[in-house]
């Protein structure tokens, strides 16, 4: 395998999920007692914030329950950063790879950070890795999950990739088709939870942020209003906070119509590495500073910059409609995934494997096609190495090779230099 990265499946919870049910716990209650409305000044008399900033920063914790296990530990993390003035808010994920300095431990993985000292210790990693204040917590496993999913009814999601996983041992069946899916609550954890792609937990994240916004989609229907006692009911079950329910009525009050363009939701800025034989996501903390205090305005182009970025994508590069098997023939660590990554990143391809070849003396990059490949679908395969840097001479058919396969060799950085470019 091509480094250590992560592939079982372990028992998750998501957290962006999290944030939606408590959205929809407080909001809902805001229906039943409608006479809160705060203003900004009421907010801050009631609650610890940033000074400065004018910011509620809330850790917002998703831990696992492993049996045979004495120590929980935080499988998702996020911050949600609420501005109180200017009604902006932004949530930002945190991949449980992350490298961070943990008081006392050193530097190692963040999500170990709670495993050795509860929310505590996390709080205070997330605060020497952000270098913003903490104000309040929220910590929910994974177990009542499926149950506040049905309790609105499921949700409706296009799943962009058939996730399929078994794992009998654990008792994990996943098996959820591409395509428009209902999903209610036992589907659901399924879907936020898969993980065995090349992808990892970066695809996760992504797959979590179209689950948050289904729930908020569905919390629209009017369909929902009958549902409100047992709502609130589960969601106060669940969550584990310091926030007391007066303080996130009023919140939840005084945000309840803040507009769509602000609010935003970014994962941590950063990229894959190995250090010491150890798979790291090694954060950007000068582009999670400048997502934090983005304005309205900055969100808006940041928001454009996006949409156009993918326009400029999908006519540039074609997509390729086979599963991709990538194998790292030059020998550099992670090379295989990170070509992954950046190919899933920009909806190029779906990536089915990505390892190692069977030496790494590959002077150049190379794609095969399986024998039995029909022929009508070649061009597009074709087409589609061309469009990211490779020369048509490369693309072959091969006995050897059961999907369509890309071999990185030494030249791999013109691709690279491809894709970069868009």
């Amino acid at each position: 395998m091509d480094g250590d990265w992560p592939v079982f499946l372990k028992k998750q919870i998501i957290v962006l999920s999290i944030i939606a049910f408590i959205a929809l716990t407080t909001g809902a209650a805001l229906k039943v007692v409608p006479l809160l409305n705060p203003n900004s000044g009421n907010i801050k008399e009631n609650i610890t914030y940033d000074e400065k900033t004018g910011t509620v920063n809330i850790l917002i914790v998703g831990t696992d329950n492993v049996p045979g296990e004495k120590r929980n530990r935080s499988d998702t993390i996020a911050i949600a950063s609420l501005d109180i003035d200017k009604k902006i808010v932004k949530v930002l994920t945190i991949p449980r790879d992350t490298r961070a300095q943990i008081p006392s431990k050193g530097w190692q993985k963040i999500n170990h950070a709670f495993a050795y000292g509860g929310i505590k210790l996390l709080e205070k990693s997330i605060v020497n890795l952000l270098a913003i204040p903490i104000h309040y917590y929220v910590v929910v496993n994974y177990e009542s999950f499926p149950k506040l999913v049905d309790l609105i009814g499921g949700v409706d999601i296009y799943v962009s990739k058939h996730l399929r996983y078994h794992d009998n041992a654990g008792n994990l069946h996943i098996d959820i088709p591409k395509g428009n899916q209902h999903l209610d609550g036992r589907k659901a954890l399924g879907y936020v939870r898969f993980r065995n792609d090349a992808y990892g937990d970066i695809g996760r994240i992504e797959r979590q942020k179209k689950f948050y916004n289904a729930v908020f989609e569905k919390l629209k229907q009017p369909e929902i209003l009958p549902k409100i006692p047992s709502l609130i009911k589960e969601g106060l079950r669940l969550i584990n906070t310091n926030i007391s329910m007066s303080q996130a009525l009023q919140l939840a009050s005084y945000l309840k119509d803040i507009p769509r363009e602000n609010i935003a939701i970014a994962t941590l800025p950063g990229r894959p590495a190995y250090i010491e034989k150890i798979s790291y996501w090694i954060p950007d903390l000068s582009a999670a500073a400048e997502f934090l205090a983005s304005s309205p305005e900055t969100l808006s182009k940041r928001n454009n910059a996006e949409s156009e970025a993918k326009k400029t994508t999908s006519t540039t590069f074609h997509h390729l409609k086979q599963p991709l098997v990538i194998l790292n023939g030059d020998g550099k660590p992670g090379l295989a995934k990170q070509f992954a990554y950046l190919l899933q990143s920009k909806g190029l391809a779906e990536v089915l494997y990505a390892g190692n070849a069977k030496h790494f003396d590959y002077k150049y990059t190379t794609a095969r096609v399986p024998q039995n490949f029909k022929t009508e679908n070649l061009q597009q395969v074709v087409d589609f190495f061309v469009s990211i840097g490779l020369r048509e001479n490369m693309v072959f058919k091969d006995a050897k090779v059961e999907n369509v396969t890309l071999v990185l060799g030494h030249d791999y950085n013109n691709i690279l230099e491809v894709l970069g470019r868009n």
